[in-house]
């Protein structure tokens, strides 16, 4: 099977597999999208992953019932940093609901409970992490930041919103 985004619906770890994940995973963890803070934010959470020390801030700016802008920052591994650049293309202009169907989804995919066809390619790149469930909480950890943020419920209004959570075992 040739390397190609739109055959990563593969369960198994291959060589083409383990080529778009150390492609993709390098690209965004070298030159990550939505790094940095935001003058104006509307949602903002802190996490630190209890495991290796990772942390990672995320600012949101909601409005009409939406993600406008997102930013990250911190230190954290490259798998951390991949998965904070591309969740933070995935999520602008999704809702909450939105959000959460997509981290639900992201999760279950690499705990290998479904085979993730309707993820976006590039998070597909993460299925090498389905064999490794030591660095699972690495690329989830974006993701519970940004849901600690947005807290349950919200509507993603104007009104200031700031979280902090302590990841562990996602």
């Amino acid at each position: 099977m040739a390397y190609s985004p739109s055959n990563l619906l593969v369960t198994e770890m291959t060589v083409d597999t383990l080529a778009f994940y150390h492609d993709v995973v390098l690209k965004h963890s070298r030159d990550p999208r939505g790094f940095g803070t935001l003058v104006n934010y509307t949602h903002a959470a802190d996490t630190v992953n209890a495991l290796c020390g990772d942390r990672l801030r995320v600012e949101a700016n909601c409005a009409g019932g939406s993600i406008a802008e997102l930013r990250f920052s911190g230190e954290a591994c490259a798998i951390s940093i991949a998965s904070a650049s591309m969740m933070s293309e995935a999520v602008v202009g999704n809702n909450a609901t939105e959000v959460f169907t997509l981290f639900t989804l992201f999760s279950r995919f690499i705990a290998r409970e479904c085979d993730g066809a309707s993820l976006p390619v590039n998070l597909r790149c993460f299925s090498p992490l389905r064999h490794h469930a030591a660095r699972r909480d690495c690329a989830l950890l974006p993701w519970t930041t940004l849901l600690a943020a947005l807290a349950p419920g919200d509507s993603l209004s104007n009104g200031a919103k700031h979280g902090t959570a302590t990841s562990g075992v996602a």
